[in-house]
């Protein structure tokens, strides 16, 4: 009844109608196009048409400069008529003035002369303007729209009642547009509950990254792909920020992107957003937003405790009305400042108020802390002055900020205290974990050094087991893993704080890897996953996935260990701040099982990556193991196999003689290293593989195997066979499964010219029974042509299997066999061919008959591919003999 009364009370003198006819063009008008206006034809299908499916209402609304009135003026001389339009100013808040101003604009709209017959005036008649407008449109079959514009200035309550009235019995043709920095509480609600209602808001006016390129373009700023992300970054879109900032680099003469905290002072930038956008606030939300400007992201709660307001909510959904100054991120209730003005605060607040905005960062590290969001917590204390503050977060978060990838954050927080608070032993440990983690193992042991004698055993719980895992980590990273691990061993089972565990079996698990204790690795590293995932300790995830790639490399569970490793490079990929030392091992992963596959495009895409990220590795023996794997990799698909294998025995002879080496490392690539220095032709650099393996591994089946590998060579095959039978008898046991492999393929071949073809059939069946779950191809390709043989002839007798033995036959095809190894006396052969000495010279050299040079020759022509001497030569040179 109050809005009845109150339309009554405006039209009992029907005086509006006679303001109606002086209300002046301008006023009624639609503004002039700006110059360079970006077309924003995206925003077409949200904007009503002259057909009758137009939304009643559409509701335009966002901050200052987010071009809402050039929207509806482009959209207004497109329509081309039929378009009433109102510029709202302060005086329209007289509800007189505003009824006055809507009959004129729908007059002019229809095109009402005042000559015509005016409509009645109904003194007296509660919905006189209503009445009126119906009069107006009663012969109109198509819509007639309404713009109101600045609605937002409308703020006395009888102002508002008139539009909500006129929302609520809006005449059947009209269509209304209301266009303002806030929404205002006018009805909406129910027509978009009735889907009547059409909504434009900040983010869909918001600008585009190729608009924004766009309005650089026409002011003559060229940004790279990075420059124009921090823009967009910067701007959320924000039309006029974007306008501000061109504005401010062409003031600087700038051809890149300023720091933002030089884009703020910009007279520009202070000028537009006090004036147009923190004016219209009140005294309160001026206060809450500098308050959380210090947030990137916060809740209601954060708000209440920082604010001590019971209203939180409300305060926010003000400042959402206010134009999207405040905007909620769709992430479990988080809100944020808009960009611009939230970098513009901040610097505001830091140049003027810089004890303000320190205790700011205190109370929002503190609020980060009661929430368990230690990054942020970590981030704040960084800008605070409360030293004690900046130490609890160091002590106590650290590590969780280490298995979070903030590593660095850490250890800028830590340079900022005062060295009387460095010097406590919780703070010195962490620290020297973080710099660990961050890759300065120097001076992580040089801190350690320095704090010997600073840690009693009376010392807390806590406290001794961050000393444990700290030493744990320093040897698995050196190589030097005990005494430390017996001592995690130890203490682990009493841990009782996620990071703290998490960081033990980590250590523990990543160094029973490397002591060939493959059973506890995988437990304790799969545990260590379960809990890093429930936490969101995303580096410890990377590391437990990347290393159980590599505990599945070297069980030579293939397509498991490739699984693990795609999986750890693509975890990583949507982290781009996270530790590289782990994707460096996924990739060296890919490689190794690429190798065994024989799948070059894996094998070269793996050790590219992995070199990529060369220097990341950390860890000493990851290091080696990758370094290796490239020599061996570049010696079969590079284009200088001999400097290859040079390179591989310069990198073993950079290992310390007790410097603890990962078995399955040894004895997978000293095997290979053995095999290339025999197809090259260098039997001393053979037996130098040999003779390192076994130093290495003891009496075990991989150097027995390399020892009959070099009978092989000899061709002292009835000495090979007894190596052999050791270890398919199981006498000694292999560290790699290849030289099981191998071993019965040797011993399948030897059974065969020997005529023993059940032997033969049963070693070959064995060896097929390793090799064709896991697709491992490499070893057959090793020992020979004469394995294809005996697949060719028994293909179809595998069962499941066939399908891989085709495969290995694919991969030995007829007239390219396996490149052979060449004899001693072959390669010494193959030396004195490039020089011009007749084959009688040769032999004399060589102290030999000719017709022994004769039948080494042909070896060499047969095991090359080739059938002259010339040939010889050239194909020597390509694999690196000569």
């Amino acid at each position: 009844m109050r809005e009845i009364l109150l339309a009554s009370s405006i039209v009992q003198t029907g005086e509006w109608f006679l303001i109606a006819q002086t209300v002046p063009m301008p006023k009624t008008t639609a503004p002039l196009m700006p110059r360079a206006v970006i077309c924003r034809s995206r925003l077409g299908g949200k904007m009503p048409d002259t057909d009758n499916s137009a939304p009643v209402v559409t509701s335009v609304c966002a901050p200052a400069g987010y071009g809402k009135t050039t929207l509806l003026s482009a959209w207004t001389r497109h329509l081309g008529s039929r378009v009433g339009w109102v510029r709202i100013d302060e005086s329209d808040n007289e509800p007189v003035l505003l009824c006055g101003a809507i009959l004129a604009a729908i007059r002019q709209a229809v095109g009402h002369r005042p000559g015509d017959a005016e409509p009645p005036r109904q003194a007296g008649s509660e919905l006189a303007l209503v009445a009126a407008l119906a009069d107006l449109l009663d012969r109109e079959d198509r819509p007639v729209f309404l713009v109101i514009d600045d609605v937002h200035r409308l703020c006395q309550p009888e102002a508002l009642r008139v539009l909500e009235l006129l929302i609520q019995w809006l005449p059947a043709p009209l269509r209304l547009v209301l266009s303002g920095r806030r929404e205002l509480t006018v009805g909406l609600h129910r027509l978009r509950l009735a889907g009547q209602l059409s909504d434009i808001r900040g983010a869909d006016l918001a600008l585009r990254a190729g608009e924004v390129a766009k309005v650089l373009a026409q002011a003559g700023i060229q940004l790279d792909p990075a420059g124009l992300d921090r823009v967009v970054a910067l701007t959320a879109g924000w039309p006029a920020a974007v306008r501000l900032v061109v504005q401010a680099m062409t003031r600087a003469g700038a051809e890149i992107l300023p720091a933002d905290e030089d884009v703020m002072t910009d007279p520009s930038v202070r000028d537009y957003l006090e004036g147009e956008v923190l004016a219209a606030l009140s005294t309160r939300e001026l206060a809450l937003l500098n308050a959380l400007c210090v947030f990137d992201k916060f809740t209601a709660a954060a708000v209440t405790s920082l604010t001590g307001s019971t209203d939180s909510l409300g305060l926010l959904e003000n400042l959402q009305r206010a134009g999207n100054l405040v905007v909620r991120t769709g992430d479990h209730g988080r809100y944020q400042v808009q960009p611009f003005l939230r970098s513009y605060l901040y610097t505001a607040l830091r140049s003027s108020q810089p004890p303000t905005l320190a205790s700011l960062h205190e109370a929002a590290a503190r609020w980060s802390l009661k929430v368990r969001d230690f990054r942020a917590a970590a981030e704040h204390a960084v800008r605070g002055c409360d030293p004690e503050l900046m130490a609890e977060v160091v002590s106590t978060y650290g590590p969780s900020l280490v298995l979070r990838g903030d590593d660095a954050l850490l250890m800028e927080l830590a340079a900022k205290l005062p060295p009387e608070l460095q010097a406590r032993p919780g703070i010195g440990l962490v620290v020297a974990l973080g710099e660990m983690a961050s890759g300065d193992l120097g001076s992580a042991e040089l801190r350690l050094a320095e704090m010997s004698g600073a840690l009693p055993e009376e010392n807390g719980s806590r406290l001794r087991d961050l000393r444990v895992i700290v030493r744990t980590k320093r040897a698995r990273l050196t190589g030097r893993l005990s005494p430390e691990i017996a001592e995690l061993d130890e203490r682990l089972g009493r841990m009782h704080e996620p990071d703290l565990i998490v960081l033990g079996l980590l250590n523990r698990g990543t160094a029973a890897l490397w002591l060939a204790r493959y059973d506890d690795a995988e437990r304790d590293l799969e545990q260590a996953l379960r809990l890093s995932e429930r936490h969101g300790f995303d580096v410890a995830v990377l590391h437990c996935l990347s290393t159980l790639a590599g505990l599945a490399g070297a069980r030579a569970e293939l397509r498991r260990a490739a699984r693990l490793a795609e999986q750890t490079i693509e975890f990583a990929r949507h982290r781009p701040t996270l530790s590289k030392a782990s994707c460096y091992y996924a990739y060296i992963v890919c490689a190794w099982v690429g190798y065994l596959q024989l799948d070059a495009p894996m094998t070269k895409a793996g050790i590219a990556g992995a070199m990529r990220l060369r220097g990341c590795a950390g860890d000493r023996t990851v290091e080696l193991g990758g370094e290796v794997l490239a020599a061996i990799i570049d010696f079969d698909y590079g284009d200088d196999p001999y400097a290859a294998h040079v390179r591989l025995r310069q990198l073993w002879a950079r290992v310390r003689p007790d410097e603890p080496v990962q078995s399955a490392l040894v004895a997978y690539l000293v095997s290979i290293e053995q095999r290339m220095a025999l197809r090259l032709g260098r039997p001393g650099w053979a037996v130098d593989a040999e003779r390192r393996a076994a130093m290495l591994l003891g009496e075990s089946g991989d150097v027995e195997l390399m020892r009959a590998r070099m009978l092989w060579h000899q061709g002292r095959t009835t000495a090979v066979r007894a190596h052999l039978q050791k270890i398919i008898d199981g006498e000694l046991g292999c560290r790699s499964l290849t030289a099981r492999i191998e071993a019965y393929l040797l011993t399948a071949v030897l059974a065969h010219r020997a005529g023993d073809e059940r032997r033969a059939d049963a070693a070959l069946r064995a060896a097929v029974a390793i090799t064709g779950p896991h697709r491992m191809i490499r070893p057959f390709w090793d020992v020979g042509a004469e394995v294809r043989e005996l697949l060719v002839v028994r293909q179809g007798r595998f069962g499941r299997l066939d399908e891989f033995v085709a495969d290995v036959v694919a991969a030995l095809p007829p007239g390219q066999p396996v490149e052979p190894e060449l004899t001693a006396r072959e390669a010494q052969l193959l030396r004195e061919l490039p020089s011009l000495a007749t084959v009688e010279e040769i032999a004399a050299a060589m102290y030999v008959s000719a017709n022994t040079v004769k039948t080494h020759l042909r070896n060499v022509y047969r095991k090359l591919g080739v059938t002259s001497r010339r040939e010889a030569i050239v194909a020597a040179r390509q694999r690196g003999l000569l």
